[in-house]
């Protein structure tokens, strides 16, 4: 804790670049899981096992503080991992992350609706430029306007659930990372399983040999604690130490990251539209860093 206090932006950095790689281990559980939705369910439910002491502690607290915007909170940052892990099951990985990381415009829209924080010039460009890259990356230039595939419909409701939940974070009372971290995770699983009942998801048939491959144990383990367990707590951590602005330019990198780890390890083509879109939304996601004022000024 000390130590991510003192390089808060290393640790953005360090977790951009496990969320950037996150789609490696899920699609490699998922595909020697034969699709089925237990091996995931379980490397979710894993880490909320692990930490079920204080799960146990902090269910006890909310029944004394009636805190319903840390259970919001977590509700909707749990529903947008679980989202989110769907689409990276379903799509292109290049498609998938730009649309999630529109985040940063819903969460500007959350922030006047709910925080009743004011527009000014930087965040009425960013929410154009957002949108831009939103029918840039939907193909507006074929007819299409709105999402025209479950796996696009489900990663932009990933982004919108995960800029609600640090929404309802921001008004909840005081609490712990390792509190946040063990309550997404433990919704999470349970979300993750009820997703899997959207056409086209997960399996739900149990085949306890495929348990038995020690390779598979192996990742679901990895899985927990090297790409779950610090993506989340890193990025909760850096949420209470650095302002928004700075989170949203260092969790960009994500965008890159993750494009580039799926052109290397994929099949996948990054096309031109593909690559103009995470352009723009990069754009429109850290244009609250630049200080027009100094511009009109000079």
């Amino acid at each position: 804790m000390h130590f991510l206090s003192k390089y808060p932006n290393s640790a953005v950095i360090f977790a951009s670049f496990i969320w950037g790689t996150y789609w490696i281990p899920l699609r490699y559980i998922n595909q020697n899981g034969n699709e089925s939705v237990w091996p995931l369910f379980f490397a979710f439910g894993l880490l909320s096992l692990i930490l079920i002491k204080t799960i146990i502690n902090l269910i006890t607290k909310l029944f004394y503080k009636n805190d319903r915007y840390f259970i919001l909170g977590n509700f909707f940052a749990a529903l947008a991992m679980a989202l989110y892990s769907e689409s990276l099951l379903r799509g292109e990985i290049a498609e998938v992350v730009i649309l999630f990381y529109l985040c940063p415009v819903w969460g500007t829209i959350f922030a006047k609706i709910f925080l009743k924080q004011n527009f000014n010039l930087q965040r009425y460009i960013s929410l154009i430029l957002g949108l831009i890259g939103l029918e840039i990356i939907l193909g507006f230039d074929q007819g299409y306007f709105f999402p025209n595939s479950y796996t696009e419909w489900i990663a932009l409701f990933a982004g919108l659930s995960w800029s609600l939940g640090i929404t309802f974070f921001h008004l909840s009372k005081p609490s712990s990372v390792i509190e946040k971290t063990a309550f997404t995770s433990f919704i999470m699983a349970f979300i993750f399983l009820f997703i899997s009942f959207i056409p086209g998801g997960r399996e739900v048939n149990f085949e306890y040999q495929i348990y038995l491959s020690s390779n598979l144990l192996i990742w679901i383990a990895l899985f927990s604690f090297c790409w779950l367990l610090p993506s989340m707590y890193l990025t909760y951590i850096s949420a209470e130490i650095l302002d928004p602005g700075r989170i949203n330019i260092l969790l960009m990198f994500e965008v890159i990251i993750g494009i580039s780890t799926a052109a290397l390890l994929t099949n996948e083509v990054i096309g031109i539209r593909e690559v103009i879109g995470a352009v723009i939304v990069i754009f429109a996601g850290t244009i609250d860093l630049i200080k027009f004022n100094n511009f009109i000024r000079h």
